[in-house]
This record gives structure tokens, sequence and C-alpha cells, in this order.
């Protein structure tokens, strides 16, 4: 009797070969999207508790705090600081609470007009601009390798009572931008 002998055909190899090749580019594309999403929510997390902080410090002090970009945009980073005279200026006598770096990676975040350079507290906890008006935006946060594609994106939308909230809900999203308007 002649032993049984095992192992592959040629076809069989190709076959396997061709199934490993055409899942890996989807395993690797899946992989990148998850790896987005969760720096896009851990970073959405940092800038939500820094404006929370800033608005119980107000609440706190019963005083004006003011979060002012650093840069030219927000992704350069941020200051939190007592603002004594109401100006948005981190002026030499005033007292900083808080240092932010720049973001990391391709993360964009841009605010529109009501919060484009500033989000003040006062010490009721309302966000309100230097002239005394209702303070109420978005600051959008999105990875700009993403293409301004809904799912890579978030908002931090400050209502009009000055508290923020994260959404990364499509009609929230949907008429937003990722950059300056």
């Amino acid at each position: 009797m002649r032993p049984k002998e095992t192992g592959f055909t040629l076809f069989e190899l190709i076959t396997t070969l061709a199934i490993i090749f055409t899942a890996i580019p989807m395993a690797v594309s899946a992989g990148q999207a998850m790896l987005t999403n969760n720096r896009l929510t851990s970073t959405a997390n940092r800038v939500f508790s820094d404006l929370y902080y800033a608005r119980s410090e107000a609440i706190l002090r019963n005083a004006r705090i003011t979060v002012r970009k650093t840069g030219e945009h927000w992704e350069n980073g941020w200051i939190i600081f007592e603002d004594d005279n109401h100006n948005a200026v981190l002026d030499s006598h005033e007292k900083l609470l808080q240092k932010r770096g720049p973001l990391p990676g391709n993360i964009t975040l841009r605010g529109n007009r009501p919060v484009r350079q500033y989000i003040s507290y006062i010490g009721a906890g309302f966000s309100r601009r230097t002239s005394g008006a209702l303070q109420a935006g978005t600051l959008m946060l999105c990875d700009a390798s993403a293409s301004n594609q809904p799912e890579h994106a978030r908002a931090i939308i400050l209502s009009s009572s000055g508290r923020p909230r994260i959404s990364h809900e499509h009609r929230d999203l949907r008429s937003r931008r990722c950059v300056d308007s």
C-alpha cells in the first residue's frame, strides 16, 4: 500500500492567497477608520472637558473665564484664563489657569463666527461675548485627511446657556464645515 499524500494543490494555494490579499486592504481600511474615530472622540472629549472646566471655574470664582485659541486656528492650542477686564485677551495681571498645546496629527478644530476667536463664561455660567451678547456656536473637529466626511467629524456645540455638548450625528454635521467660513 502506498501512503496517502497530503498537501495543497496549486489551485487551492492560489485561491487561498487571493482571498487573503483581498481581505487585507479591507482590514487595513477598517483599522484606519477605527483609529481616526478614536482619535476624534478623545480629542472632542478633551475640548469638551476644557470648556466644562472653564464654565465650572467661572461659576466657582464668580468671575469671567475665557478660553482663547493661541494660534491662527483652534488646533494650534488654547489657553484658559481669568479675564478680569473682559477683553478676551490674557493680560499680564490676569491669571492663566490652563494651557493646551496643538492637537495631534491631521486634526483640525475650527469655530464658526461666534466662537472663532474665544469662548468666554461669566460668573453665572453663561457664555457671553465681550460685548455682553449671548455666545452660542459650534467648533468643528475634523480629520483633515478624510475630506470633510461626516463620519470623520465631531461638532462641539455651545448652547446659549453656555453648556457644551459633543455630536457626531449627521444632522448636526451636515450644514457645518471643517474650515473657517
